[in-house]
């Protein structure tokens, strides 16, 4: 797999406290606040967790600021746990808005974040009266990208709510690299003093006076621009919907491949109410009354809401809209669906308020429906992906996995869930892609880790193991690693990573013992799909498999109830009625450990939030 051409870094996610030290008006539609104190420091927070010192080193970084829910007394917010954040559950009066480090100066101890000075509600409240001396708390950043690497030019757009990432980027921005870069303003004297460096060419549009969001300019802007050659990556941020025909463009037009594209939404326009009176501003909060238990209990037994969902994300409704309102049969055209059958799930979805139907007869997606034009939502949705596969597995064999600790995914389906992906050429490429995007965010904080100091040899197994050894052989010089695999899924492997000299592939399983005994053996994410007697069996095999001193390391997410929310849960449900495995809580690692003859050398936390175990054979 081509890796993002934006090197990215992980870090613990931290909270932290911090004093208004300053604020001022760039502009008179941007307000910059400077923020500064002690515990930008590394330090220990009350309740004894860890905090990191604050990191910012991409010019799109991004943190939380909480602020005050109008009904509350106070700001209600998270607390710090290890390498993450205690958020908390149910509580009507969390609110937050994520915004961009404009400016990290480490020496001052200062950080500026720059607020758009438009619309109503709590945020922009906090943004027109915050005064210094005032104490704030905040998230984040948890993680950094920099400018990206092998492209031969850039190219840049968005709106102002884009500006202060653009401006630290052009501040930043390394020597003799080529880009374009198009920022989108309310008016000519919204414009701010940025510098442009060699090579790179600066357009600011102006709406005139016209509402964000309601315009063109960005993407005609991108599309009538020179196309140079060589290797783009483009970036564009701002309203949702004035980037999706950007995002089209550039896949379908350009032909630029993920790992090109970074087109990232940081708002969305309240969409129209009725026909033609707007929603409330955003950042708009209502009060919030009591919810009527028996309508909470109705809402969580219905299945087909979500069900629906799906299948319009599977035949493409969103993108069939097109951003505007359409007739059944254009829908229907667009889709490819049956115009009864649509017309039923377009009066479904009415009703759940994701469509609308106009005084002319025409559908339009509403502003929750709007979400299923979102990538990640989209393919997340599909039914006919990797990600509804596993989710519609796991449900079906759920009652069995609760009667009887096994679930009956063959009853419904013919075969195992893990057989189900291996003898599906096209599943098993989106699984393997799939963990190779995800594991891009634990795989150099893993390979960092004290434990592959001094190491030689290595085997690694479990999901996105070319991502693990990959990390791995960059960041030790000296080490060899074996990616574990089976045959399909080597094949799958060597057309996402390209060969390196020290990496080779070695057809097995975590289930057998290593033919040539190695330093270390890591098992990455490999527990949470089996089983509590195939899980001892695969750690005996794993320290089987080691030389004299060697160590197996145990990598993956361990639940704790105090900071799991029902997401964690529910993926704990899908695992275990998939494999008989799912999440573990740190005592049942440790049981596991014990009756593999295993004893803990070191827990070490990793990234946000994840434990690497390592462990060596009792004596």
């Amino acid at each position: 797999m081509a890796r993002s051409l934006r090197p990215l870094e992980v870090f613990p996610i931290t909270t932290r406290t911090l004093e208004v030290l300053r604020v001022a008006d760039v502009t008179s539609a941007m307000r910059r606040v400077t923020l500064g104190g002690p515990e930008l420091a590394a330090h220990t927070a009350a309740n004894g967790y860890p905090v990191a010192a604050f990191r910012s080193e991409g010019f799109d970084d991004e943190f939380k600021i909480l602020l005050k829910h109008p009904d509350a007394e106070a700001v209600v917010g998270p607390t710090q746990a290890d390498g993450l954040l205690n958020w908390p559950r149910r509580d009507p009066h969390l609110l937050s808005r994520t915004y961009t480090v404009r400016r990290w100066d480490p020496v001052a101890g200062e950080l500026d974040v720059d607020l758009v000075r438009h619309g109503a509600g709590p945020a922009a409240t906090w943004a027109y009266r915050v005064r210094p001396g005032e104490r704030v708390q905040i998230a984040g950043p948890k993680s950094s990208s920099r400018h990206p690497e092998e492209a031969d030019w850039t190219l840049v757009a968005g709106d102002e709510t884009a500006l202060p990432a653009v401006g630290r980027w052009l501040e930043e921005w390394p020597a003799g690299a080529r880009g374009q870069v198009f920022v989108e303003v309310g008016r000519p004297e919204h414009r701010q003093e940025l510098p442009v460096p060699d090579g790179v060419v600066l357009t600011w549009l102006s709406r005139d006076g016209a509402e964000p969001g309601t315009t063109t300019l960005l993407f005609d802007a991108v599309r009538a621009a020179p196309w140079w050659e060589g290797t783009v990556y483009a970036w564009a941020a701002g309203e949702s919907g004035t980037l999706a025909p950007i995002r089209r463009w550039l896949r379908e037009e350009r032909g630029l491949s993920r790992e090109q594209i970074d087109v990232t939404g940081y708002w969305r326009r309240p969409a129209p109410v009725g026909n033609g009176a707007e929603a409330a501003p955003a950042g708009h909060v209502e009060g919030g009354a009591d919810e009527d238990e028996g309508t909470r209990f109705h809402e969580l037994a219905e299945i087909l809401p979500g069900f629906a969902l799906r299948v319009a994300a599977t035949i493409g409704l969103a993108a069939a809209f097109d951003d505007r309102p359409r007739t059944l049969a254009e829908l229907a055209a667009a889709t490819g669906a049956h115009p009864r059958g649509l017309a039923k799930l377009l009066r479904f979805l009415t009703a759940l308020d994701v469509t609308e139907t106009l005084d002319d007869g025409r559908h339009r997606l509403t502003g929750p429906g709007r979400e299923l034009a979102e990538d990640h939502v989209a393919e997340a949705f599909d039914l006919d992906g990797l990600h509804a596969r596993r989710e519609l597995g796991g449900a079906l064999s759920l009652l069995s996995a609760v009667r009887t600790g096994r679930g009956d995914h063959a009853r419904w389906f013919g075969t195992d869930y893990a057989r189900h992906l291996a003898d599906d050429p096209a599943l098993l490429l989106a699984r393997t892609e799939h963990e190779a995007r995800e594991a891009v965010y634990v795989a150099d904080a893993v390979a960092a880790a004290p434990a592959f100091a001094e190491l030689s040899t290595i085997a690694v197994a479990g999901p996105a193991p070319g991502n693990f050894a990959d990390a791995l052989v960059r960041a030790h010089p000296a080490l060899h690693a074996t990616v574990v695999a089976l045959p399909s899924e080597i094949a799958a492997l060597r057309r996402l990573f390209p060969a390196h000299e020290r990496v080779d592939h070695e057809a097995g399983s975590p289930f057998g013992v290593r033919p040539e005994p190695v330093d270390a053996v890591l098992l990455a994410d490999v527990l949470p799909t089996l089983d509590d007697v195939d899980a001892v069996h695969v750690l005996r095999q794993a320290a089987a498999s080691l030389r004299p001193g060697g160590r197996v390391l145990v990598f993956g997410d361990v639940l704790d109830p105090e900071v799991a929310d029902e997401h964690d849960y529910e993926e704990d449900l899908v695992g275990f009625a998939l494999h008989g495995g799912g999440a573990r809580e740190d005592e049942e690692h440790r049981a596991l450990f014990a009756a593999a003859g295993l004893r803990p050398v070191a827990r070490t936390t990793v990234g946000w939030g994840y434990t690497l175990h390592t462990l060596a054979p009792r004596d």
